[in-house]
């Protein structure tokens, strides 16, 4: 069961002006970020998977002076994917991939700002993908395996519970398993089919409760990197309680208001310990490197 949705304290008060309500455009980041992380609507249409318009894009980073935080890492070029994890209330993430403290969100796809990239995504993982070393982008065969991982309604899994008996039958321990699951295709030409199997990816998910890893892995396509000062980016964040994270969450804000010219707030967001919890984002002013336009 999961809480209701509920936005108590000064943190998510409203400013009021002259007697009229106004809020900050980090407010209503922040507001829109909950909405969208209470938001567990099963397809966004018949053919349109949820993700599309709820549920909110993490992709982690480390501050590097070889490229912007929101243009590819090497591996990500190379394999023409872009990982992420995917946060909503039906989809329990305690923790980012490598202990992960700050990086940015992605403003979803059917309500992103108009002058910006429209992603897409090829494929979603219960757990950790392992596509550092998988081809088709990060989502088919893993180069670690003597096996050739294909997608799973390719052989045949199209359930939650397929996905999970076919992965427990893999051989090894479980932190070795995830090196060969398969991944659900999200590819939306598929006739809805990708609707239905993003949900059973959530499922599974809920299903392996945290084993082996808290979080989940979602491909996107690698963009042209040429319009990457397009990416629709919705926050640059910090994870609550990690060390640093603050402070590159400040780096890539200030980076990217030099570069692009654009500010795009910090919001803090607080991962739930178990499913009892829900996540929270917060924007606090005093958190920002560079201050909004009054």
């Amino acid at each position: 069961m999961f809480k209701a949705l509920s936005i108590t304290g000064t943190l998510a008060a409203v400013a009021f002006n002259i007697g009229s309500v106004q809020a900050s455009e980090g407010e209503n980041t922040a507001r829109a970020m909950t909405r969208q992380y209470h938001d567990t609507r099963e397809s966004c249409g018949a053919q349109s998977p949820a993700f599309v318009c709820s549920g909110i894009f993490l992709r982690s980073t480390r501050p590097s002076p070889a490229y912007h935080s929101w243009e590819h890492s090497p591996n990500s070029k190379a394999k023409g994917g872009v990982a992420f994890s995917f946060l909503r209330a039906d989809a329990p993430i305690s923790s980012l991939a490598e202990d992960a403290r700050s990086g940015y969100s992605l403003a979803p796809v059917s309500n992103r700002p108009a002058d910006t990239l429209q992603y897409r995504v090829l494929c979603a993982f219960p757990t950790d993908g392992d596509s550092w070393t998988r081809d088709q982008g990060g989502c088919g065969d893993n180069q670690q395996t003597a096996q050739v991982e294909t997608f799973c309604h390719e052989q045949g899994i199209r359930s939650a519970e397929d996905w999970i008996v076919n992965y427990q039958r893999t051989p090894g321990n479980p932190a070795e398993r995830y090196f060969s699951q398969c991944a659900f295709d999200m590819h939306t030409s598929r006739d809805g089919a990708a609707a239905r199997e993003f949900m059973e990816n959530l499922k599974a998910m809920r299903l392996l409760n945290g084993e082996p890893f808290p979080w989940n892995e979602m491909v996107i396509q690698a963009w042209d990197e040429t319009q990457s000062n397009g990416v629709p980016i919705q926050s640059f964040f910090y994870i609550r309680g990690m060390p640093g994270g603050l402070e590159q969450a400040r780096y890539d804000q200030t980076d990217y208001h030099t570069t692009v010219g654009r500010i795009v707030p910090i919001i803090e967001i607080g991962l739930p310990r178990d499913e009892t919890q829900n996540a929270t984002f917060i924007y606090r002013s005093s958190d920002q490197a560079v201050s909004e336009p009054q």
